[in-house]
């Protein structure tokens, strides 16, 4: 099957998914819903972008077993999902979570062939692959009902998803803006940042979780938010130049304006313990305004722009899209 034809099928599955399990949008099952819908539908067309079939190590042996694992692993996470926590989900969500080592092992290889002074985009591609893997041992503990160091069990499910989203998909959509623009210092700066933050903001979380101030949490959360916020500025400024269909413009542009407002969401979310601005912005509607609008409004229309943009542009000298 194609990345589109599984994409698809995907996305029919994850609407019967969602319509069983979601009773509300401030439920906890959002989470989960967030989480099959990255794996079953964004994670076939963001692979397919990550790599670029010219460079060295993009044709590794687990970059092809990646490849054949995703949709069967999928729908195992699906179902896995839908019981409760316990030795047989963690079983029934075990091949999901090969699946992301396998992608580690793979964007790793990738890295060590290509050398380590390749262009910052394809060392942003790297990364989102290595973030994945931790995104797959955040799955296996949800599922397991494990509970590191006493974390709650819904920051634990939505620590999984953040790993998705803003440790794969993230990265992967800064990279492609990054070759796009290869020598604007704010496009650096921001992959640079991401890049950064997503690993500081799981330490800041843990160190809070063992007793630190909110400091740290602020600090990571805000920097990770503002480059966040850089790159939504980025992605509008792409729906206003003549690159790609009149289509994969406008797609771009819903793209940056819902990663723009997430990640104020994100930063405001981050400083709670200085400030609250937003008293209302608890964990259930971070869940349904911040990640309903990263993965439909950022992850959806970001990945379906570029994959348009393929389509009908040449890539730009030094940038562009992966092919």
């Amino acid at each position: 099957m194609t990345a589109n034809q599984k994409a698809f099928a995907g996305g029919v599955a994850w609407l019967v998914y969602a319509g069983v399990t979601v009773p509300g949008i401030r439920h906890e099952a959002v989470a989960h819903a967030l989480l099959v819908f990255a794996a079953l539908v964004l994670v076939p067309l963001v692979l397919e972008l990550n790599v670029d079939p010219d460079e060295p190590g993009a044709s590794t042996r687990p970059a092809r077993w990646a490849r054949a694992l995703q949709l069967p692993a999928a729908v195992l996470l699906a179902a896995a999902c839908e019981m409760r926590p316990g030795l047989v989900a963690a079983l029934v969500a075990l091949p999901w979570v090969s699946f992301t080592a396998v992608l580690a092992v793979a964007g790793w290889q990738r890295a060590a062939a290509g050398g380590w002074g390749r262009s910052p985009g394809r060392l942003c591609a790297d990364a989102a692959l290595l973030f994945a893997s931790v995104g797959g041992a955040w799955t296996l503990a949800d599922r397991a009902g494990w509970r590191p160091l006493d974390i709650d069990s819904a920051i634990v499910a939505l620590t999984a998803v953040h790993f998705h989203y803003a440790g794969l998909i993230l990265p992967t959509l800064t990279g492609l803006v990054l070759r796009r623009y290869p020598d604007a210092r704010f496009a650096m700066t921001a992959g640079v940042g991401v890049v950064l933050g997503v690993p500081a903001v799981a330490v800041a979380q843990l160190a809070r979780q063992l007793g630190g101030g909110p400091e740290l949490e602020g600090a990571a959360g805000g920097g990770l938010a503002l480059c966040g916020m850089a790159v939504g500025i980025l992605y509008v400024r792409m729906a206003t130049e003549d690159f790609g269909s009149r289509l994969a413009r406008g797609l771009w542009g819903v793209a940056g304006a819902s990663l723009f407002f997430g990640m104020v969401l994100a930063g405001l979310y981050a400083m709670r313990g200085f400030a609250r601005p937003l008293p209302w912005l608890d964990v259930p509607w971070m869940r349904a305004l911040h990640g309903v609008a990263n993965a439909f409004g950022f992850g959806l229309c970001g990945v379906l722009g570029w994959r348009l943009a393929r389509r009908t542009s040449e890539p730009r000298r030094g940038g562009g899209v992966l092919r």
